[in-house]
């Protein structure tokens, strides 16, 4: 017990911790047990951060086309009531515009629904475990059609998924079918308020036990570069697909490209996947 606890907490230590996402360039928040409410007081640092319906998160994060309970206009960071929403604990980490929301649910006990009204997966998961659904938002739109929404998702975060998985609510295109089926979390997307966002519920896929995702308060490095990749794949076809698609300065970290990072890059030392970790 005491050896996994010294484990944990190295891993969490960006002193002796390469893999540490504070050794990758991310801020963190003042983290907040309810959403939108930050510490105040000397040093605090300003928090990047994006909202979203509640209703459209959870629903795309259960494999479903539309909510299971009337949406009330709850968000990330206006949840009204975050025992009823299904948003206990929300964070953002932040670097070079790009940011990430993890939005954690608020019941262990998912049969509850007074607990949890967006969140039903329509496949069974391993345990009744709280979901923590990880959100990568670039600093730059998709489209200038902001009233546009779409959602699609392969993997609800099964770690028995097959290589491919058909999906289970949207309407994608093959191309986007493929797309993510070609990563190892099949991460989903989100296209709301002229944004495109990619997620992942990391807490299945932790259960792999890379020390690697151990790591609090910010993202795991290999699921960052899962993120990223994603992203820039995803973001590519769907400006295909949509109308109206943004046509400003787009600017691509080096997370991105999948050489990353090249041989000899002094910087590959913060991000070594675990083998174990990737398919």
């Amino acid at each position: 017990m005491f050896g996994k606890l010294k484990a944990s907490r190295q891993a969490n230590d960006p002193t002796v911790a390469p893999l540490h996402w504070a050794n990758r360039g991310w801020l963190d928040s003042q983290f907040s047990v309810i959403p939108g409410i930050v510490r105040k007081g000397p040093g605090t640092r300003p928090v990047q951060q994006f909202d979203m319906p509640l209703a459209l998160l959870w629903t795309a994060a259960s494999g479903l086309d539309t909510p299971v309970e009337r949406d009330t206009g709850a968000t990330i960071l206006h949840p009204r009531i975050p025992w009823k929403v299904g948003c206990w604990s929300v964070w953002f980490c932040w670097r070079d515009g790009w940011i990430v929301c993890a939005n954690t649910s608020a019941q262990n006990d998912l049969t509850q629904p007074d607990y949890m009204p967006y969140y039903r997966p329509v496949r069974e998961l391993p345990d009744k475990r709280t979901a923590h659904i990880d959100v990568l938002r670039a600093p730059f739109p998709i489209t200038v059609d902001t009233g546009l929404t779409l959602f699609s998702t392969c993997s609800l975060g099964h770690t028995d998924d097959p290589p491919f998985m058909p999906p289970y609510n949207g309407s994608p295109s093959r191309a986007m079918v493929d797309l993510m089926n070609s990563f190892r979390m099949k991460p989903g997307y989100i296209v709301w308020n002229g944004y495109l966002h990619v997620w992942v519920n990391s807490m299945y896929w932790k259960q792999i036990g890379s020390v690697d995702d151990k790591v609090y308060g910010g993202i795991p490095a290999s699921e960052e570069l899962e993120l990223f990749k994603a992203y820039k794949a995803y973001y590519v076809q769907l400006q295909r697909e949509i109308p109206s698609p943004y046509r400003g300065p787009i600017a691509w970290p080096d997370q991105c490209d999948p050489r990353f990072p090249l041989p000899g890059d002094p910087r590959a030392v913060n991000y070594i996947p675990n083998p174990s970790n990737t398919r």
